[in-house]
């Protein structure tokens, strides 16, 4: 079987293309497994050769998307496993439900973690902390993200109107899609709980602190509650 990571980037580059050509060729004809990536579909490698774009799509051309909380919770017990590191489960669960762009990262913060439990113990304060600094934006290279995109980002992904997320409205909807906004808030930017209580209405800083540690709970069981906060906070990395 051959593999090869980022196959985009031979595109464009002419002996390689080259080389690469026969060497395609020489494997199907001995009917050899080949398997590509690439961080897009081959239609879209402008540069890349007409032949060599006809022999990608001719394959099976399929997208993969990031991993599942669940699946990412599975990688993380497996590597806890091979490597002999005791870490505790809700610490496991909050570095599944933080790192979802991609495996890469999951095992950078895995790694975070590991080193933490081997100098001294890892408990979920200490945990939190890691994960905090992993959530901030600078750390990737990104222009950091604004509350005034999440407030845009979370009134267009729950379909009502800004003001009532800030505002003093209690029911159902509008309060879960409140606390979910207040909690990527916290997660997302340096804002203190009592600068958020300011934006949303004038709530406490205690509101606010119960309302975040309130939607982390239910994030671990409730698995509608999950999707909307991986797929706002996907939205927002962009």
């Amino acid at each position: 079987v051959l593999l090869v990571d980022d196959i985009q980037f031979i595109a464009g580059k002419d002996s390689t293309q080259e080389e690469f050509f026969h060497t395609f060729n020489a494997l199907v004809t001995f009917n050899k497994q080949i398997v590509l990536a690439s961080d897009r579909h081959p239609g879209e490698l402008k540069t890349l050769e007409d032949r060599l774009r006809s022999r990608f799509e001719g394959g099976l051309v399929t997208d993969i998307q990031p991993l599942e909380f669940e699946s990412r919770l599975a990688l993380l017990e497996m590597w806890a496993a091979e490597r002999d590191v005791q870490l505790p489960y809700a610490v496991l669960e909050k570095v599944a439900n933080r790192a979802q762009s991609n495996v890469r990262e999951l095992e950078g913060v895995f790694n975070q973690m590991v080193a933490k439990a081997q100098l001294g113990g890892l408990t979920e304060e200490l945990a939190d902390m890691t994960l905090e600094q992993f959530d901030r934006p600078r750390l990737h290279g990104r222009q950091p993200i604004t509350i005034k995109q999440i407030l845009e980002a979370a009134a267009a992904y729950f379909q009502v109107p800004q003001a009532e997320l800030t505002g003093k409205s209690r029911t159902s909807r509008i309060n879960t899609a409140r606390q979910v906004t207040m909690y990527l808030v916290r997660q997302l930017t340096n804002t203190s709980f009592a600068q958020i209580g300011e934006i949303f209405g004038g709530r406490s800083h205690t509101t606010v602190l119960h309302g975040c540690s309130k939607i982390e709970e239910d994030m671990e069981k409730d698995a509608g509650l999950r999707h909307h906060i991986e797929t706002l906070r996907a939205e927002l990395r962009r």
